[in-house]
């Protein structure tokens, strides 16, 4: 007989104190401050994330500042920021603007104005970063799913895995992406290309991580 057996999920992480737009925020003040050497004014954050009020951002500095992540000084302006960390620099490094959204059918006109600034760890990862890692596809057996080889995929641990889930199956010790499947009781693993045969146990079938996105380098 089989056996499918899931890796336990880790202990949960410490609950974030900040959303993903006010995370994002804050990125954008100390990339700001990087550059600049100088904090951003309200004006500056209302350009940038396109709104048309300093109300709204206000609020999100005044979160940022209750939770400890800025300051402000008496004049109500930021305090700089420290990106003393390797860390700190590393999600400075890759917050964009972000526009649209734009038609994939007819043409239509173009948004002008960024709807909002985000970081592209926060936006294909979240919070999970400390069970998240990317693998390099090799082969072509997921290309009816729109996996090429070459892409990277954004695998999640310890999440436990549904079927029909893209997932990094472990077949009696190999490596595999593949689809999880299931037919009358007994698990294996499908390829997204009908030139590749289902694949099923002779021992063990374990699943090492989850798909959670594709990346690709056009």
């Amino acid at each position: 007989m089989v056996n499918v057996r899931f890796p336990p999920p880790p202990m949960p992480a410490t609950p974030k104190t900040l959303t993903s737009h006010q995370r994002t925020v804050l990125t954008f003040i100390g990339e700001f401050q990087r550059k600049r050497g100088y904090s951003p004014s309200l004006a500056d954050l209302a350009l940038a994330f396109g709104v048309r009020s300093k109300n709204a951002v206000a609020k999100v500095v005044n979160v940022l500042t209750r939770s400890g992540h800025i300051e402000k000084d008496p004049k109500g302006r930021i305090k700089i920021i420290e990106l003393s960390t390797e860390k700190d620099l590393h999600d400075a490094s890759a917050i964009l603007p972000l526009f649209g959204p734009i038609s994939a059918g007819y043409a239509a006109a173009a948004e002008e104005q960024a709807e909002e600034m985000i970081t592209l760890d926060n936006y294909l990862v979240g919070s999970r970063k400390d069970t998240t890692f990317l693998l390099r596809v090799r082969g072509d057996s997921m290309i009816d799913a729109g996996i090429l080889e070459g892409d990277l995929v954004i695998v999640e641990r310890g999440k436990e895995p549904k079927t029909g889930d893209i997932v990094v199956g472990v077949l009696d010790s190999e490596f595999t992406l593949k689809r999880l499947k299931r037919d009358k009781g007994k698990f294996y693993l499908q390829a997204e290309n009908s030139a590749y045969p289902d694949m099923y146990a002779l021992e063990e079938l374990q699943v090492a991580g989850v798909v959670r996105g594709v990346v690709r380098k056009l």
